[in-house]
């Protein structure tokens, strides 16, 4: 795989608008929530990294740290593979971040050209044909640029990877092996944590193994949790609790009493198997 084959992709895009989607949402938006929940296909979702994870997949590639349709996830997990460049050094098919108020990223696109003084950008959810809600290719300066990042195009995992799962033991015990498989199957950065979890929710999780961060206070939740939660139909804030422990066990058709004990997880090892 090449940058200029996700160029290619990605040019072909150009003059697509929301607004002359026949179906609701957006294109890019449904693909995501084929795999993601259903919120990501709605009317007025921000797609801008949607098409970016759209245009890799397409290509037949996962983004690098995988799938991801909120800026600051894809940078968090892009950094984590040590693929930032500088931004001046920017080069064609390089995934490049945008900053318009000094605060989180806004906004991302592809680099097609850097022309010394600005780049020259592919871009969804961007305005085109002064309208906004379309893809499109735009002039940037690097001064709105925060972060570039340069996918190992030749080394990219493939978009249907084979199943993990199928190595995972059941027995039991859902640790780093079991979550790394969960992550996979979800299309979320598959790196075998299931980060800042509230400490007091490790009482309704007697079988977690290790990969489970558990933190005393200030818990900001897991991607694969939200993940799983809209997958399951829980509460979608990334914490998993007594709450979201019995609609996984409704999921996967086990006895429901809030705590995941062996029997839980060995379901749930057993339907990323065979999954």
């Amino acid at each position: 795989m090449k940058p200029q084959d996700i160029l290619t992709i990605a040019a072909r895009e150009i003059g697509y608008s929301r607004w002359n989607d026949p179906k609701p949402g957006t294109k890019y938006g449904r693909d995501y929530a084929s795999r993601h929940g259903k919120y990501y296909g709605k009317s007025g979702v921000p797609f801008c990294a949607m098409f970016v994870t759209w245009v890799f997949r397409q290509a037949g590639i996962i983004p690098p740290g995988g799938d991801f349709a909120y800026c600051p996830t894809g940078i968090k997990a892009m950094k984590k593979l040590g693929l930032e460049v500088d931004k001046y050094n920017a080069q064609p098919g390089d995934i490049v971040f945008f900053d318009w108020d000094g605060g989180e990223s806004d906004h991302v696109g592809i680099v097609e050209a850097n022309n010394g003084s600005h780049l020259i950008t592919i871009e969804g959810n961007t305005t085109y044909a002064y309208r906004r809600g379309g893809v499109g290719r735009r002039t940037r300066s690097f001064n709105v640029v925060c972060n570039v990042f340069r996918p190992r195009y030749d080394s990219a995992p493939p978009a249907t990877p084979k199943r993990a799962s199928k190595t995972i033991a059941v027995d039991g015990y859902f640790g780093t092996e079991s979550i790394r498989a969960l992550q996979t199957k979800l299309g979320t950065p598959a790196d075998g944590v299931i980060s800042s979890q509230p400490a007091v929710n490790k009482q309704y999780l007697p079988n977690a193994g290790s990969g489970w961060e558990w933190v005393a206070r200030g818990a900001k939740g897991s991607t694969c949790i939200k993940a799983w939660q809209r997958k399951t139909g829980a509460t979608v804030d990334g914490l998993f609790g007594q709450a979201s422990v019995k609609s996984t066990q409704k999921f996967l058709g086990v006895p429901v009493d809030g705590y995941m004990g062996a029997v839980t997880v060995k379901a749930w090892q057993t339907w990323l198997t065979n999954h």
